[in-house]
């Protein structure tokens, strides 16, 4: 490699990792309202302000979600189960929830895909990327107050 190649690409690091810390220290303010989308669908809201959560049945099968224990020792409160998109061996895998009301978090503990992309993210507190899993169609946004369903009063 040349100079100028190196120079390019050392550039080209130097703008991305510019960019990494503009999104992740100075983007957005955080909200207190988080969403999990299955498929587009909203199948868990959780309020970080009173600490509740709102689970909708999904529409590939109305008896997910599903409550269940966190992993112990690593500061859950409350976990969730719901039915990703990703089939393996003809079924939908399934794709595990925790939400920890101390750090006002929410992560992908568990995903039966086969990369666990999302599961990488850890805890997801609304800073930075929001939490993906692609295969199971499944992402976490928060928004700073609950959307009533109106976009506009004549």
């Amino acid at each position: 490699m040349k100079k100028r190649d190196y120079i390019i690409i050392g550039g080209l690091l130097f703008v991305v990792g510019i960019l990494y810390i503009w999104v992740t220290f100075f983007g957005a303010p955080t909200g207190s309202i988080a969403y999990v989308y299955q498929d587009n669908d909203v199948v868990i809201s959780v309020n970080f302000d009173d600490n509740s959560y709102e689970l909708t049945p999904q529409t590939i099968d109305n008896n997910y979600p599903l409550l269940t224990d966190p992993v112990p020792n690593e500061g859950g409160d409350v976990a969730f189960i719901i039915k990703g998109a990703y089939i393996h061996e003809g079924e939908r895998t399934l794709v595990y929830i925790e939400i920890d009301w101390d750090k006002k978090a929410i992560r992908i503990q568990k995903d039966e895909t086969p990369r666990q992309i999302g599961v990488r993210r850890n805890w997801y507190d609304g800073t930075g990327l929001p939490a993906v899993s692609l295969p199971s169609k499944v992402f976490i946004v928060f928004e700073t107050v609950e959307d009533d369903g109106i976009d506009g009063v004549v």
